[in-house]
């Protein structure tokens, strides 16, 4: 909070006055820095959501192994006259998180790891300054990995974040149009929830979606609401799934480990078998119809009457990870285990309450 007053005021015989214009011009002001507060402090708390999705893009396409999350910032120039026309936007990116594909879990960078970074610390690192300045997605070889750099706008166009997916040495793993496309649905989503955010801090006026969202502080509700979006998308998938597409693993008479372990997990989450009928893959397998992807669709992890124990469910799964499965099961196992990811995922964000 600041005052402004008029060098003149206490030697004139009467106070100085602001014309109105002034004030209007003050106000703005004000209002503008209110505004760059609010979105610096909901950038902050914001945190939280960019774990979600960092931790959700690896499972949604299992050729990224890691990836790491930049966030965009102008270079502070001192304002020396008008700028001019055609004045290309200088930027600096400042590392915060990492996805550590050792135990898949998203790390805050802390100290001298989160110094900022400038286009001419090093060229390897070119690609990224690139999908800035062109606001495109830029695939490049660096470090002896394969990497997609992409900015994610804000509404207005300015970049906010740029994330860094790794892919690993082996060329076959390049993500191709069609993944780029899921990856980037996850960035319209994360960006839509990112406003929602900063539209609370400007009005000072919370809006819950659902009674699991009020007692979470603000980090977790929208981190929670990021990874309900994730998997309600992935419910309109399954709904539309055509129930020949279940047909391999109900043909299997002994399925694979993988298939087996997904499946008896699913049934698990659903409460459609017990644990003692959970060996009984005779039994297990006239589950699997129209029925079971009814129930898939419209699962809803936080409904009151759904009781998960996702230790039992972690304990099944024994660090089962999305490429295994992709490349040991089908594709239909390989969506039914984003869907236990997913739910998992959305019950240990509501629960941290």
């Amino acid at each position: 909070v600041s005052t402004q007053s008029t060098g003149d005021t206490l030697l004139s015989p009467a106070p100085t006055q602001f014309l109105p214009h002034e004030v209007s011009f003050l106000q703005n002001i004000v209002k503008e820095l209110s505004n760059g507060f609010s979105f610096i402090d909901a950038r902050h708390k914001f945190q939280r959501t960019l774990v979600s999705l960092m931790e959700t893009i690896p499972r949604k396409e299992s050729a990224v192994l890691t990836c790491t999350c930049y966030v965009v910032e102008p270079i502070p120039h001192v304002p020396s006259g008008p700028q001019e026309p055609g004045t290309k936007e200088e930027w600096v990116l400042r590392p915060i998180l990492v996805l550590n594909p050792k135990t898949g879990c998203v790390d805050a960078l802390a100290g001298t790891q989160r110094a900022v970074i400038r286009r001419s610390d090093s060229s390897f690192r070119d690609y990224l300054f690139d999908c800035l300045t062109r606001k495109e997605d830029i695939q490049n070889r660096a470090y002896g990995t394969d990497h997609l750099a992409s900015c994610i706008l804000g509404k207005d166009g300015l970049p906010l974040f740029v994330m860094d997916l790794d892919t690993g040495k082996d060329k076959a793993n390049i993500l191709k149009a069609p993944q780029v496309r899921s990856v980037k649905s996850l960035y319209t989503k994360v960006v839509g929830v990112f406003y929602e955010l900063v539209e609370e801090y400007a009005t000072d006026e919370k809006k819950y979606e659902n009674d699991w969202e009020e007692p979470l502080p603000d980090d977790l509700r929208f981190a929670l609401r990021f990874e309900k979006r994730v998997l309600e998308d992935l419910k309109k998938k399954m709904s539309s799934m055509d129930i020949n597409a279940l047909s391999e693993i109900k043909s299997y008479n002994e399925p694979p480990p993988i298939i087996a372990t997904v499946i008896q997990v699913v049934m698990l989450m659903l409460g459609i078998c017990g644990e003692a009928e959970l060996q009984e893959w005779t039994k297990i397998k006239t589950f699997i119809n129209a029925e079971l992807l009814k129930k898939l669709s419209k699962f809803d992890p936080l409904s009151r009457d759904q009781s998960i124990d996702v230790h039992k469910v972690n304990d099944r799964l024994k660090g089962l990870t999305a490429s295994e499965v992709k490349k040991g099961g089908s594709m239909p196992t390989f969506l039914l285990y984003q869907w236990v990811i997913d739910v998992i995922s959305v019950l240990r964000v509501g629960e941290s309450r």
